[in-house]
């Protein structure tokens, strides 16, 4: 049971890493206006690119682990460590006030 479940949450991140990765690498403009940021400099559209370059290949990683997550315990592993720390920086920078709520509870919903 324990398995199946673990299963199927890192189908899941895989299948919402991969949409946000495919999304920032072809409209990164549009995903930060979903996400309420507004008049950034055009050059950080090539950081959003990079980013889902990262997500998209994370997600294939998180997929492979789906299949046995005992044999590819690194991933899940991965997975647990990348989820935690967004979660505590997203607690911080909200609490400091550099993000509203609206756009960290957006990152943060759409992770999980």
């Amino acid at each position: 049971m324990k398995q199946s479940l673990l299963r199927s949450l890192l189908v899941l991140d895989s299948a919402v890493l991969l949409l946000l990765g495919a999304l920032l690498i072809l409209a990164p403009a549009q995903v930060l206006a979903a996400f309420h940021f507004q008049a950034l400099p055009p050059g950080l559209n090539y950081l959003m690119v990079l980013w889902g370059c990262a997500l998209a290949t994370l997600s294939i990683g998180y997929y492979v682990a789906s299949t046995n997550p005992l044999r590819h315990v690194v991933w899940v592993q991965v997975a647990i460590a990348r989820s935690a720390l967004e979660t505590l920086l997203g607690v911080i920078y909200l609490a400091r006030g550099v993000v509203t709520f609206q756009q960290a509870g957006l990152a943060s919903s759409s992770r999980r």
